[in-house]
């Protein structure tokens, strides 16, 4: 059961990169936009395509998925390429899992929190070489840990507590003092109250193992740290008494309602990034399929960008969701089921579906995490400043790219094939897709954000990410053994509530499969998301030497960030973990699983 299980999981996800091709024959040529010379043969080829990519069922739900003759020859070719590999490294972690459960009974098993590290020591050596991120697991104790997580590790639940915004839940004004020197209304007077609100999680399909919605709030102290301040365990039923945890609680009770959240924040990672990162770039990638010829050079920059997209959520369908796996029901406190539903609702609502609005920096300005003129600026905030180097970097190689074709804002005007794309994502179901496309900045910051969502958006919510930092053990049980308290004082050491080594092992084997060790270094990461020969042998000059700036700008920002390391108070950027999920050699260049 337990192979069948992680190769359905490692199935949702490309082992080997292949450009993504759209029809069954064409003529090797430069990339070139319409033209009078061209505009017959393109238009007929452009029609074919339609007839061959339609707008389909949707496996797992939310975005449209493709069906039709061309569709299918294409989806056929990239299951078969991966099942080889994808069957081989599940073996491996299968044997690995074993080895992994041996290892930590030998040792004596799990008698204290510390015990988890026995999960990783010298085990995994394929699938998690490396273990969780350096300090997850020895400063899981530490606030800053938790804290700094959301302002890395798992930034997009994270938003400031706005002066229109209602408050979450009530803190006493005595207890909030002395935490933080203030009330909390005059911490949302100032601006200095942040929250993450997962009370939705309270009403998910449950399983035997036990979980909580949660709503959270962090503040910036007077020093400019951030730090949390209460946490709010809400259990369907119970939400009239629901319990609300500070740090002046008992050392494991606070650690337990951290622990609680995390969970939240996992799943959020686990299952919306098949709707933030996949579906969101899929629908747009799909429409321009069916608009551009496969000569058209935005199409094959997005072919690149995308590399085998379609295999997602059919195995997560068929594997995760239908039953045909062991989904660890003994260990997550929401059914697998409630995977589908939950990330409808993300979806339809727009959170993840959403396009312009989800731009990198517009995100972070909606949600008063930068530029909020009511409030101090984050004093360190890892996953913008990290995320604003590569953003700005594919803004500068899609600058180049497109300039390279367009010599004027009206030949983006003109380009009849881009406008059909933008026509055709109202019946491909785009959420938010921008209103026009008139400007090479138009286009251009369109391609950046659709790079962002398969490189950025997926490599911290599923890739490097997830496994190595909210998902790590001990300081994330993806459920609870036993239920959650009805009253405070009753958690004194939290070791009843954690997986068996059986359950560690399977936590670590879930979240390894989707971490693509191997690959670090290698052509499949983000430096590398140009250097394609089918690719390269068909741009102009002006186009390769764009791309061929972008990789050397990587492989020199790489370096400069592998420098990084604890300062003499043991902290990077003010997190007690060295934090380099995004590093460009690497994070993935896209959304593999």
């Amino acid at each position: 059961m337990m192979k069948s299980a992680i190769s359905a999981l490692l199935l949702a996800g490309v082992v080997r990169a292949a450009p993504a091709s759209s029809t069954e024959n064409t003529k090797v040529q430069p990339f070139s936009i319409p033209n009078l010379l061209n505009l017959i043969p393109r238009s007929f080829e452009i029609n074919e395509k339609r007839k061959g990519w339609l707008y389909g069922t949707f496996p797992f739900g939310v975005a449209p998925y493709p069906y039709g003759k061309l569709a299918d020859k294409v989806i056929a070719e990239q299951q078969s390429q991966w099942k080889p590999p994808v069957f081989e490294l599940g073996g491996i972690i299968v044997q690995e899992t074993q080895e992994a459960v041996e290892a930590v009974i030998a040792a004596g098993g799990f008698t204290s929190l510390d015990d988890y590290a026995k999960v990783y020591n010298n085990l995994w050596q394929t699938s998690l070489p490396d273990g969780p991120l350096p300090g997850m697991l020895t400063n899981h104790t530490d606030d800053r840990t938790f804290s700094m997580m959301r302002l890395s590790s798992v930034p997009y639940r994270l938003r400031r507590v706005q002066r229109e915004d209602s408050l979450l839940f009530p803190v006493d004004e005595e207890l909030s003092r002395s935490i933080t020197g203030h009330s909390l209304e005059e911490l949302h007077a100032q601006g200095r109250l942040f929250s993450e609100d997962f009370a939705e999680m309270k009403d998910q399909e449950a399983t035997t193992a036990y979980g909580a919605g949660c709503q959270a709030y962090f503040y910036i102290d007077d020093a400019g740290d951030f730090l949390p301040l209460a946490i709010k365990l809400i259990v369907k039923g119970r939400e009239d008494s629901a319990l609300v945890y500070t740090p002046k609680d008992i050392k494991d009770e606070w650690l337990f309602a951290k622990m609680t959240i995390n969970a939240n924040d996992g799943w959020h990672s686990t299952w919306g990034h098949t709707t933030q990162s996949h579906s969101a770039a899929e629908a747009p990638y799909l429409a321009a399929i069916r608009s551009f010829s496969e000569s058209h050079p935005v199409l094959a920059v997005m072919n690149r960008i995308e590399n085998t997209p379609w295999g997602v959520r059919p195995n997560l369908e068929e594997s995760l969701v239908n039953g045909t796996a062991d989904t660890g029901p003994k260990y997550y406190p929401w059914a697998a089921n409630a995977a589908r539903t939950w990330a409808n609702k993300v979806y339809s609502s727009g959170e993840t579906s959403n396009f312009s609005s989800n731009y990198f920096r517009t995100s972070l300005r909606n949600r008063g995490l930068i530029d909020y003129k009511y409030g101090p600026a984050l004093k360190s905030f890892p996953y913008y400043e990290d995320g604003a180097v590569l953003v700005d970097a594919l803004t500068e190689v899609f600058t180049g790219f497109i300039n390279a074709y367009y010599k004027s804002d009206k030949a983006v005007a003109n380009d009849r094939e881009i406008q059909a794309w933008l026509k055709e994502t109202g019946p491909g179901q785009v959420h938010d897709f921008p209103k026009k496309i008139q400007t090479r900045k138009d286009i251009v910051e369109i391609l950046t954000h659709q790079a962002y969502l398969g490189s950025v958006v997926h490599a911290i919510m599923s890739g490097n990410g997830n496994q190595l930092d909210i998902m790590a053990l001990p300081f994330t049980s993806a459920g609870w053994q036993s239920p959650i308290p009805t009253k405070k004082g009753v958690i004194t050491d939290i070791l009843p509530w954690m997986p068996t080594p059986q359950g560690a092992a399977w936590q670590v084997a879930t979240y390894a499969a989707g971490n693509r060790a191997s690959w670090k270094d290698t052509n499949m990461t983000f430096a590398y998301m140009f250097d394609d020969e089918s690719l390269q042998s068909r741009l102009n000059k002006e186009a390769k030497a764009a791309t061929a700036k972008f990789q050397t700008d990587m492989f020199a920002l790489s370096d400069k960030w592998r420098a990084r390391g604890f300062d003499e108070n043991g902290l990077d950027r003010g997190m007690p973990y060295i934090w380099n999920v995004l590093d460009p050699k690497w994070a993935i260049f896209w959304s593999v699983v």
